[in-house]
């Protein structure tokens, strides 16, 4: 066809025929055939793509810029040979028109390409972090795993979260890959100056005061509601990637944020569910289930190691009397002051069980026999020492049998039956005395 016979239609039906569901490459080199066939000469194509611009076509020795078209990424550029630079303007507007027209579908088809694929992310973080969280866990393992997979989604370099008692936020834990540190505490007033809960994620103001208290490059803070009154913030720093948080990103963070605030809320009621099932409920103890899991938790440990464990059984003394004097009220009073004194009485790292009835039982991890028999006697003053008052009109005393790990016993059987003996000894020889194995 050449250049003399060459008109609309002829211009529309070449370009109507170029594929638009292609790659942006086999977009071009279907313009350049079409180009080809109306001009019957070599031809080539720049468009200003992003982020690589396309050069499709013949080499450009010998071509002419025979016209300029509109872009997604600026101004295409078509070139040809001198000849076909001669085709009447009107028409070398119409194909400058078609060649626009095709290059904004592509560029409307890449948009929306983008735009699933960002879909396609969020729906799989989603399910990722749902997963993740679906598995009811205690509370500070969620905490990790709320940052770990928040930090991981949005390749952020630090991510924190915090808790409030309405006074002030406080930092829960952080989870850094370049060592960052966070703010133990920011004042309510400077977290609800700029959010709250129920509210969106938002990128704080550069002049927001709530950047005097993090990490200079703070990028948004996601506020928490965990129902009840209870909030909390999920704070991100910038991302690894460098790219801003966009609005399909703080939507997707809003929406991890609901899920991490539900798994978070569920693993508090877990934690407290797991103290009830193990706390007794008159003396504030340890219960007989909460005993097993910690003997058998410090009796692994101590193997493990090779390090002491001591185990110290007491039973009051005479405590039917107090039943059958008194009343079984104040039975349950004695047993609540004895409660309280094994379990303030002792390092943080102990435990105070009520083992059974009105026997009591002491978990002393790292402490030999010599130590462990001090610590009993210890109590045993303490016991020996209680007032009478209004609820115990009478002074309270007991006995102790103390067996330790690796002198007494290898297994958890065999140091129970060896402090059990010993209680029966400071029982048979007069009361309230400690006993070793």
């Amino acid at each position: 066809m050449g250049s003399a016979s060459l008109d609309p239609a002829a211009v529309v039906l070449a370009f109507a025929s170029i594929p638009l569901a292609g790659t942006p490459d086999a977009t071009a080199q279907a313009c350049v055939d079409a180009i080809r066939l109306l001009t019957h000469g070599p031809a080539r194509l720049l468009v200003p793509t992003r982020p690589v611009p396309l050069s499709v076509g013949d080499a450009a020795d010998g071509l002419v810029s025979v016209l300029r078209f509109h872009a997604a990424g600026g101004e295409g550029e078509m070139l040809a040979s001198p000849e076909a630079a001669k085709i009447a303007p009107r028409l070398l507007a119409l194909m400058a028109q078609q060649l626009a027209r095709v290059w904004a579908v592509q560029q409307q088809r890449a948009e929306q390409t983008l735009e699933l694929d960002q879909l396609r992310f969020h729906l799989g973080a989603l399910q990722q972090v749902a997963r993740t969280l679906a598995v009811v866990r205690g509370a500070d393992e969620t905490v990790r795993l709320v940052l770990d997979s928040v930090g991981e989604v949005f390749f952020a370099w630090w991510a924190a979260l915090y808790h409030t008692d309405g006074e002030q936020y406080t930092c829960r834990a952080v989870r850094s890959l370049r060592g960052e540190s966070v703010a133990f505490a920011i004042p309510a007033r400077v977290v609800n100056a700029i959010t709250g809960p129920g509210r969106p994620p938002i990128v704080p103001p550069e002049d927001a005061e709530i950047r005097d208290h993090v990490p200079a490059e703070v990028a948004v803070v996601a506020p928490l509601d965990f129902g009840d009154g209870g909030a909390g913030l999920l704070i991100l720093g910038r991302r690894m990637t460098e790219a801003p948080y966009e609005a399909h990103d703080l939507a997707l963070l809003r929406a991890l944020a609901d899920s991490s605030a539900i798994a978070l809320r569920n693993a508090e009621l877990l934690d407290r569910l797991r103290a009830q099932a193990t706390i007794d409920p008159l003396t504030g103890c340890h219960n007989r289930r909460g005993f097993d899991e910690i003997l058998e938790r410090e009796m692994a440990r101590a193997q493990r190691y090779g390090r002491p464990l001591s185990l110290v059984l007491l039973d009051i003394d005479r405590f039917k009397s107090i039943n059958d004097d008194f009343g079984h009220e104040v039975g349950d009073h004695a047993l609540q002051r004895i409660g309280r004194a094994v379990r303030h009485s002792f390092r943080s790292s102990d435990s105070a069980c009520r083992y059974g009835g009105e026997e009591f039982a002491l978990i002393f991890p790292e402490t030999g026999r010599d130590e462990g028999s001090r610590l009993a006697e210890k109590m045993r003053v303490v016991v020996e020492q209680l007032p009478p008052n209004a609820e115990v009109p009478r002074t309270l005393t007991a006995s102790f049998g103390v067996a330790s790990f690796p002198d007494d016993a290898a297994t958890i059987p065999d140091l129970i039956r060896a402090a059990d003996r010993a209680l029966y000894q400071a029982k048979t020889r007069g009361r309230n005395r400690v006993e070793t194995a």
